[in-house]
C-alpha cells in the first residue's frame, strides 16, 4: 500500500487519465492516416491504370490507323501501275490491294481487340488491388475499434481501481492482495 496522502494521488488520477487519453488518441490517429493512406494508394493506382490503359489504346489505335494508311497508300500504288499495264495488269492488282487491305483492317481490328483484351485484364487487376484495399481498409478499422474497445475497457479498469477507497492493510497483507481489485469488491 502506498504511504501517499490521498492528494497526491488525486493528482496522479488525471495524469494516468491523460496517458491512456493520449494513447487512445494515437490509436485513432494512426488508424485514420493507415486508411487515409489506403484509400490515396487505391485511388492512384486506379487513375494510373486508367491513364496506361487509355495510352495504351490509343497507341494500339495509332498503330492500326497506320498499318491502314500504308494499305491504302499500297493499294494505291499498285492501281496506279496497274494503269500501266493494262485491264488485265489492273484487275490482278486491284484484287491483291482489296486483299492487302482486308488483311491490314483485320490486323487494324485484332491490333485493337488485343489492345482491349489488356485494358480490360489491368482494369480488372486495379478493381481486384481496390477492393482487396478496401477489405484490409475495413479489418484496419474493424481493429481499431477492437483496440479502443480494449483500451477503454483499461482506462475504466484502471479509472476503477483508482477510485477504491484504500482500505488499511494489515502488516502481513501481500503486495499482489494489496492490488487484488476484485477480491475487495
Amino acid at each position: 500500500m502506498s504511504d501517499r496522502p490521498a492528494e497526491e494521488q488525486a493528482v496522479a488520477q488525471p495524469s494516468v487519465g491523460d496517458k491512456v487519453n493520449a494513447i487512445i488518441e494515437a490509436a485513432e490517429t494512426a488508424a485514420r492516416e493507415i486508411v487515409d493512406k489506403a484509400r490515396l494508394e487505391a485511388h492512384n493506382i486506379l487513375r494510373m491504370a486508367e491513364q496506361d490503359a487509355s495510352t495504351r489504346i490509343t497507341e494500339l489505335t495509332s498503330e492500326a490507323t497506320q498499318a491502314k494508311a500504308e494499305a491504302d497508300q499500297y493499294a494505291r500504288d499498285m492501281t496506279e501501275a496497274a494503269d500501266s499495264y493494262g485491264t488485265q495488269h489492273r484487275r490482278t492488282v486491284e484484287e491483291e490491294a482489296r486483299r492487302l487491305l482486308a488483311d491490314a483492317e483485320a490486323k487494324a481490328t485484332e491490333q485493337l481487340e488485343t489492345a482491349q483484351e489488356q485494358a480490360d485484364d489491368f482494369e480488372r487487376n486495379v478493381v481486384q488491388r481496390h477492393e482487396t484495399l478496401q477489405r484490409e481498409a475495413k479489418m484496419l478499422e474493424e481493429r481499431k475499434q477492437r483496440v479502443l474497445e480494449s483500451l477503454r475497457d483499461l482506462a475504466a479498469q484502471i479509472q476503477d481501481a483508482l477510485v477504491e477507497p484504500v482500505e488499511k492493510a494489515p502488516d502481513s497483507e501481500e503486495l499482489v492482495d494489496a492490488l487484488d481489485v476484485e477480491s475487495r469488491r
